[in-house]
């Protein structure tokens, strides 16, 4: 069976609504600011299936960019540098007593060099009393070596019986040697036999600076350059450098 085709005259035709769609206003509430109307989007067709399916296509979350996701919300930006603190490194707090047990470990070391270098400084700079020395006995021999003999002044104002002898050679040690010898003072109790030479001059040279060394040892061991007061810091530096020298500065005064 053939279906004849439709001519204009028996063509069916449907009448479409041309009329605008009317799109209820929102009723203004009082107190709050007057909505923008807009046409919505998109618009409604009258079939609630299709209209719920326009809906959902329009309000989708596909359509929409990461930062327009509905539900989050993003936290502005901080600059890294803003509002940062500066870290402050903290510095252990030393024990007391190393540091302790370091101060007076160095002041007895500075003060043993301060003793066995004020003498020689004055004799080096020319200060003491010539006479001559008579070796009574020597024992060991090298840096060990160890003398003792008699000292007369040359001037014949002061004796003494027994003195300690520095600096005796090889053919002075045999007992009842005389030599000519210098002594600091009468009060001292060593005698330094020849004249002035490079051992007087190494003895108190190297004194002064591990006097010198000490001080510095003192202020590193005790914590004195590691305080925050920078007015501080410099005081107890400078007192514990000027400590040792003080020392010494009294054994020469005791020594003259």
């Amino acid at each position: 069976m053939v279906l004849p085709e439709p001519d204009a005259r028996n063509r069916p035709t449907v009448s479409l609504d041309r009329s605008p769609v009317r799109v209820p206003l929102p009723v203004p509430v009082p107190g709050q600011a007057r909505l923008q109307t807009t046409e919505p989007l998109p618009r409604s067709t009258g079939d609630p299936a299709t209209d719920a399916r326009l809906e959902k296509l329009e309000n989708s979350p596909f359509w929409l960019d990461n930062p327009d996701q509905p539900g989050t919300r993003r936290l502005p930006e901080v600059s890294s540098h803003v509002g940062t603190r500066r870290r402050v490194r903290k510095r252990a707090i030393r024990k007391p007593a190393p540091a302790l047990l370091a101060l007076i470990t160095l002041a007895l070391v500075a003060t043993f060099f301060a003793w066995v270098s004020a003498e020689p400084f004055w004799l080096a700079v020319g200060h003491g009393d010539r006479g001559y020395a008579t070796t009574t006995a020597c024992n060991g021999s090298g840096v060990a070596q160890r003398c003792a003999g008699r000292f007369e002044a040359a001037d014949g104002s002061f004796a003494i019986t027994r003195v300690a002898l520095l600096g005796v050679a090889h053919d002075e040690r045999a007992r009842g040697a005389v030599t000519p010898a210098r002594m600091v003072s009468a009060d001292s109790r060593m005698a330094y036999l020849g004249d002035t030479g490079l051992l007087v001059q190494l003895r108190w040279i190297l004194g002064f600076l591990l006097v010198l060394v000490c001080g510095g040892g003192i202020a590193s061991l005790t914590g004195a350059r590691r305080l925050d007061d920078p007015r501080a810091r410099r005081l107890v530096t400078l007192a514990s450098l000027f400590a040792p020298v003080a020392l010494l500065a009294g054994f020469l005064a005791a020594a003259y």
